[in-house]
């Protein structure tokens, strides 16, 4: 025993010596300027040029970016088809559907830049409060005992976590040099980040992610600021028994942040 634990410090001894000897070996090396470089210089600070020199290399041909920030209002209308739903509450078709579009919001950053230096293009992350009008195309009747009614009762407020890319055709109208409209297309997706209700949980029913086209315009005054449109069609990304067709009008304007701050 008194032999395993003379081994022991001795293992010990050489691993603290080798540590400390190596360490004082390599600081005699280190001149005084590089000594006070490593000491300033925070690893997490070493990866995060890495990862920007990586991400430049990757992206080159993505030049001329521009960050913004952006907020709209919408106006939402659902489409939804319960004809799979098959629950033991119905409601009054008059209580829950309304053939209308209600008021929302959306805020989030942009970033606008060319591809190859002459593709104009912009990535989207925003939040989306989303407000809409339930409009259901089955309807259900059993008179004269029951008035008109339906299987099921979908949200009508929610918020959203939205992705977009948007690729930007230049329309050349007047001066462009002053003043550019472009026609803008392309896909985007929204996850639901607020709770489901209940409702909504029934026959596999809820749904999270939407994916959507998009399309509209955009008129850009001088660089100062995007005054945009867009319409968006939305149906839910995996497949559930309600259909729900989403139907957007986005009307908004977006800022450069160093115009900003």
């Amino acid at each position: 025993m008194g032999s395993v634990k003379t081994f022991s410090y001795c293992f010990i001894s050489i691993f603290l010596v080798a540590i400390f000897g190596g360490s004082a070996v390599h600081a005699q090396i280190l001149t005084k300027k590089q000594q006070d470089s490593a000491f300033l210089i925070h690893p997490a600070q070493e990866r995060f040029k890495k990862i920007k020199k990586l991400l430049t290399k990757t992206f080159v041909n993505f030049t001329s970016n521009e960050v913004s920030l952006y907020g709209s209002l919408s106006l939402s209308k659902q489409n939804i088809n319960d004809n799979a739903i098959v629950a033991p509450i119905n409601y009054l078709y008059n209580k829950v559907s309304s053939n209308n579009y209600n008021t929302g919001f959306s805020v989030g950053l942009r970033m606008d830049g060319l591809y190859m230096d002459k593709h104009a293009y912009s990535f989207i992350l925003g939040i989306n409060r989303i407000v809409v009008g339930n409009y259901y195309t089955q309807k259900y009747t059993l008179a004269p005992f029951i008035e008109d009614f339906t299987h099921f009762k979908a949200d009508n407020v929610f918020t959203t976590f939205n992705i977009a890319a948007h690729y930007k055709q230049l329309i050349p109208v007047h001066d462009i040099s002053k003043h550019k409209l472009y026609i803008v297309f392309g896909p985007s997706l929204d996850y639901k980040i607020s709770n489901i209700s209940n409702e909504n949980l029934i026959n596999g029913a809820g749904n999270r992610a939407i994916i959507n086209g998009d399309i509209g315009t955009e008129f850009d005054n001088k660089g100062y600021y995007v005054l945009y449109a867009h319409y968006k069609l939305g149906v839910n990304l995996i497949s559930t028994s309600l259909p729900i067709q989403l139907n957007r009008f986005e009307m908004g304007m977006s800022m450069k942040l160093n115009d900003l701050f």
